[in-house]
């Protein structure tokens, strides 16, 4: 069943990379609707957007795919979805990853030692 909610965020999300002339990729798609609602769209979701957008296309290069205002290619499949996500979760731990290692030692506003140490006088 296609979530009008993520169809709208995908709409919305191409909307403002092409306006601003930014790079519109699969992969930012899906991290952009997991910021906002918490789940990732599927194949049918992203096609939906893209019938509400008829200006715009794909590109495919090297197994990631780009949206662009010209070409020829229209249909997003359940495959590229899958290889966009893996992508897009390796980049999403590797961020949390980086983040922990950066407040490890740390103290926090309120004393607690983020590494999950003792509170700190």
């Amino acid at each position: 069943m296609i979530s009008e909610r993520v169809v709208k965020l995908a709409t919305e999300y191409l909307d403002q990379c092409l306006a601003k002339s930014e790079p519109a990729t699969l992969i930012a798609m899906l991290g952009y609707i997991d910021s906002q609602d918490k789940t990732i769209a599927v194949a049918e979701e992203v096609n939906e957007a893209l019938r509400q957008r008829p200006s715009v296309y794909l590109r495919r290069e090297d197994g990631r795919l780009e949206f662009t205002t010209a070409g020829s290619d229209r249909i997003v499949t359940p495959d590229d979805v899958r290889r966009a996500f893996m992508i897009y979760d390796e980049q999403f731990w590797a961020k949390q990853k980086k983040l922990k290692s950066r407040r490890r030692g740390r103290p926090s506003a309120n004393g607690h030692d983020l590494s999950g140490g003792e509170r700190k006088p």
